[in-house]
C-alpha cells in the first residue's frame, strides 16, 4: 500500500501524467471510498459511512476553530479522517499542545496523502502517535502534564477502523482524570492533617533511615508475596507460615491483624496513608521481627509502632521533600510510587527491592462471593463493636454489597463479581504497571478476584513447591541493612532554622503585598487605577521575590488548589478596569499564601 502511494508520489515529481486522483486513491487506500464532495475537495467514507462532510468537508470543521483558543489548553485529536480538523485547527491556533492519535500507521500515511498537511508539520508544539499502546499514550500525556486540561476531538465515523483501541483509550484516560480529580479533592480536604502530622514526625524524620536500603536487594530469585486485606486472604492465611520461607513477605496494614491472628510477622509492613483510621488499623499490634515502611506524614502513634525497625519512603509532602532535596542531594529516601491504594502501593515496593515475581494475596478489588472483607478486619470489628438491634452487622455488610455505586465486573473464571468505579480504578492503575514492566511478572492467588488484563493467575499449591530460601532472604535483608541512609542531625537541625527563617520572609513579603493591594483597591477606580499603574513594578518585584523563595514549594501543600483559587475568585468584587481586576487577583493569593505560612509557623 506504502510503495503504491510511493509511487504515486514519484510520478508527479517527474511531471508524468497522474490518472484522476480520487481513482488512484481508491486503487491504493482500499480502505476507504473516496469521491468529490459537493464543493469539490475530497471526502471518503468508510464501510458506506462517511467520514466527512459529503458537502464541504473544510466547512464542516473551520467553524469548530474558527476562534483562537486557550494556549494553555492540549488538543487531543482521537482519529481524524483524512486530517481536515487537526490541519484547519493549526491555521488558526499556533500555542496549542496537540496530540494526532491514530493507531494504524496506514491509515495515518493514507491522510498525509489525501491533503496538505503542512500547517500541521509547521506546528512547533504537534505530537503525532501511531502503532502504540494506549497505555503508553497515558504515560506520555501524564509525562507531559497535558491531561488535566484537555479538550478531545473525536468523531464515531472516524474510529470504527480500532473501535476496541480507541474505546479502551478513552476508558484509561476517563480513569486517570477521575484519578486528578481525587488527588486534588483528597488535598482540598486533608492539607491541613498532613502538615500537622509531618511537622510532630519531625523529631522521628530525622532520625529514620529510607527504603533505598533495601533498593534491589533480592539479587537470587527470591520472590514477594504481597499481603492485601481482600476476603479471599483467607484462603492464604493457614498457608503463609511455610510461604514465608519461601518468599518475601510483605503485608499492608489492613492485613496485619488477620496475619497475626496466624501468628505470622510479616518480612515488611507498609504504611503510607497519613489519616488517623489507617493508623487505627494496628493500634494496640505489635509486630518485633517486621520492618515498618512508612511516610513522614502519617498519624504520629504510626511512629511508636512496635517492629524491629521503621524505615521511610520518600516524602509525598513538600516538608518532608524540602529536607530530602536539601540535605539527600544526590539521592532521596527511595520512591514508592502512589497508585491510591496501599495494595498498589506495596506491589510497588515489592519491584523496588529486586522481586522479579510478586504474588498478590487477597487483593480482590471486589467482593468475591459477596463478601466484603476478610474476617478480623479493623471494618469488620467496628462492625460488630457498633452494631445494634435496629442498625445490625449484616445491615452494614449488606449496604456495602447493594450500595448505588457499585458495579459488576467478571474474576478470572468470567463470573460475575460486584466492584466499584474506584477499586476499578486500582485495577487500571495494576494493569498499567504491568504493560510498563513486563519484566516483573504478578500473579493473582485467587481466581475468584477482580480480572485484571496482564496478572495471571497461581495456585496456593504452586507457591508450597517452590524452593527454600529462608537464609538466602534473611542474607539479602541483613546486608541491606549495613548502610545507612538517614540525615546528619546537626545539618537537620540547621536546616529547619533556615526554613523557620525562610519562612518569616515569605510571610513579611507576602504582607507587604497585600497591604499595598489594599491601598490600592480602597480609593476610588479612576485613581485606584492610576495608582495601580504606578505601583505595579513593586508589585512584580514582590512576586519574583516570592517565586524564588524555597519556602513557596512547603507552603504549596496548605495553600488553595487551582480549583479552590477560581471559586475564591468568582466570588470576588469585579472591576470595568482590568488593572484592578489583576490587583485583586494578587490580593487573593496574598492573604491565601498569609494563612499558608501561619499553619506551619504554628507547628514548626
Amino acid at each position: 500500500m506504502i510503495d503504491s502511494a510511493l509511487d504515486l508520489i514519484k510520478q508527479a515529481e517527474q511531471n508524468v501524467q497522474v490518472p484522476d486522483s480520487v481513482d488512484v486513491l481508491n486503487k491504493v487506500f482500499n480502505f476507504w471510498e473516496f469521491s468529490k464532495a459537493r464543493d469539490e475537495s475530497l471526502t471518503a467514507k468508510e464501510n458506506g459511512v462517511f467520514i466527512h462532510s459529503g458537502y464541504s468537508p473544510i466547512k464542516e470543521v473551520s467553524k469548530l476553530f474558527s476562534e483562537k483558543t486557550d494556549g494553555e489548553t492540549a488538543w487531543i485529536f482521537a482519529g481524524f479522517g483524512l486530517g481536515y480538523a487537526p490541519v484547519e485547527f493549526c491555521k488558526v491556533n499556533k500555542d496549542n499542545l496537540i496530540f494526532l492519535i491514530e493507531p494504524d500507521p496506514g491509515f495515518l500515511f493514507a491522510s498525509w496523502c489525501c491533503l496538505d498537511w503542512t500547517p500541521v508539520f509547521d506546528h512547533e508544539k504537534c505530537v503525532i502517535i501511531t502503532d502504540t499502546s494506549p497505555e503508553q499514550i497515558i504515560a506520555l500525556l501524564e509525562n507531559l502534564k497535558a491531561i488535566e486540561s484537555t479538550k478531545i476531538v473525536t468523531q464515531n465515523s472516524q474510529t470504527k477502523h480500532q473501535e476496541q483501541w480507541f474505546k479502551n483509550f478513552f476508558t484509561l484516560l476517563e480513569r486517570n482524570k477521575q484519578k486528578q480529580n481525587i488527588n486534588e479533592n483528597t488535598l482540598k480536604k486533608f492539607s491541613g492533617l498532613w502538615l500537622k502530622n509531618s511537622a510532630k514526625n519531625l523529631q522521628y524524620f530525622s532520625s529514620l533511615s529510607g527504603i533505598n536500603l533495601y533498593k534491589d536487594m533480592l539479587k537470587e530469585e527470591i520472590p514477594a508475596i504481597v499481603c492485601a486485606a481482600g476476603p479471599t486472604l483467607e484462603t492464604i492465611l493457614p498457608h503463609l507460615k511455610e510461604l514465608k520461607n519461601k518468599a518475601v513477605i510483605i503485608c499492608v496494614d489492613t492485613a496485619l491483624r488477620a496475619l497475626l491472628r496466624y501468628k505470622i510477622e510479616p518480612d515488611f509492613i507498609l504504611l503510607i496513608d497519613p489519616q488517623y483510621y489507617a493508623a487505627c488499623h494496628i493500634i494496640g499490634l505489635k509486630s518485633p521481627s517486621s520492618v515498618l515502611i512508612t511516610e513522614s506524614s502519617v498519624y504520629p502513634s504510626v511512629m511508636r509502632f512496635d517492629s524491629r525497625k521503621t524505615v521511610l519512603c520518600e516524602s509525598l509532602f513538600p516538608l518532608g521533600k524540602y529536607f530530602e532535596n536539601k540535605l539527600l542531594p544526590e539521592h532521596s529516601f527511595g520512591k514508592i510510587t502512589a497508585g491510591g491504594s496501599v495494595s498498589t502501593s506495596a506491589w510497588d515496593f515489592a519491584k523496588f527491592i529486586g522481586a522479579k515475581k510478586i504474588y498478590m494475596a487477597g487483593l480482590d478489588l471486589g467482593y468475591p462471593e459477596n463478601v466484603t472483607h476478610i474476617k478480623g478486619s479493623t471494618f469488620e470489628e467496628k462492625s460488630h463493636s457498633t452494631s445494634s438491634k435496629l442498625k445490625s452487622a449484616e445491615n452494614n455488610l449488606c449496604s456495602i454489597l447493594f450500595s448505588a455505586a457499585n458495579e459488576k465486573s467478571v474474576n478470572y473464571k468470567n463470573e460475575t463479581i460486584i466492584t466499584d468505579s474506584k477499586m476499578k480504578l486500582f485495577a487500571w492503575w495494576f494493569e498499567s504497571q504491568l504493560a510498563k514492566n513486563p519484566q516483573t511478572e504478578t500473579f493473582s492467588l485467587s481466581d475468584k478476584s477482580l480480572k485484571i488484563p496482564g496478572m495471571k493467575t497461581v495456585s496456593v499449591n504452586e507457591l508450597l513447591l517452590l524452593s527454600d530460601v529462608k537464609v538466602k532472604k534473611e542474607a539479602a535483608i541483613s546486608d541491606a541493612e549495613k548502610n545507612c541512609s538517614g540525615f546528619n542531625q546537626e545539618e537537620f537541625s540547621k536546616a529547619l532554622a533556615e526554613l523557620k527563617a525562610m519562612l518569616e520572609d515569605l510571610y513579611a513579603l507576602s504582607k507587604k503585598g497585600l497591604n499595598l493591594c489594599n491601598k490600592i483597591l480602597e480609593l476610588p477606580p479612576t485613581i485606584a487605577a492610576q495608582k495601580a499603574s504606578e505601583e505595579m513594578s513593586s508589585l512584580e518585584k514582590i512576586d519574583s521575590q516570592i517565586l524564588n523563595s524555597q519556602a513557596k514549594e512547603v507552603a504549596s501543600l496548605v495553600f488553595p488548589t487551582k480549583t479552590q483559587l477560581e471559586e475564591i475568585t468568582q466570588n470576588q468584587k469585579k472591576y470595568d478596569i482590568p488593572v484592578l481586576n489583576a490587583v485583586s487577583s494578587s490580593r487573593i493569593i496574598y492573604k491565601e499564601l498569609i494563612k499558608a505560612i501561619r499553619q506551619y509557623q504554628k507547628y514548626l
